[in-house]
């Protein structure tokens, strides 16, 4: 009877654990991607990389020419809305890199970041690393494959 009575508080307290663990583990969304977004980004990289050559970070090259650009931010909201912040001075250097986030709306579904602005919705391959985000950009002509990737780190 004894032993009984110990295997029946080691089931409860097993189930417990369980129980427990369980409710641990369903709070861990700030690992999904809609959850990661969420937040000030700023550019960090422009990775570059043309057919079979080694990839290059041109982003030193890219503050040289246009040094406001280390002063963008994009904000995506957890309501899914997406601002930009770009220095008046900064204004047309900007347009290439943050032209289509200011007032839109976004979706993160699995590895695509969906941005809707003015209408029009533009879907940007995005995966996450501690605080860096990267949209990558891939375009194949003549048979020559050029990818650009574009790093973000959460502010």
């Amino acid at each position: 009877m004894k032993v009984s009575s110990v295997i029946r508080k080691f089931t409860v307290l097993l189930a417990l654990s369980t129980l427990a663990l369980t409710v641990m583990n369903c709070s861990k969304d700030k690992d999904t991607p809609e959850a990661q977004i969420v937040g000030t980004w700023k550019i960090s990289n422009l990775f570059y990389k043309e057919g079979s050559d080694p990839e290059q970070d041109l982003y030193p090259l890219l503050l040289l020419s246009s040094p406001c650009i280390s002063n963008v931010t994009i904000t995506f909201k957890s309501n899914g809305t997406a601002t930009s912040s770009v220095p008046n001075d900064c204004q047309d250097d900007a347009e290439d890199f943050v032209g289509g986030v200011d007032n839109a709306t976004y979706e993160v579904k699995g590895d695509k970041l969906i941005l809707t602005s003015s209408g029009t919705a533009e879907e940007v391959p995005v995966s996450f690393s501690g605080k860096q985000m990267f949209w990558t950009f891939t375009e194949t002509d003549a048979g020559v494959t050029t990818t650009v990737r574009m790093g973000f780190t959460k502010q």
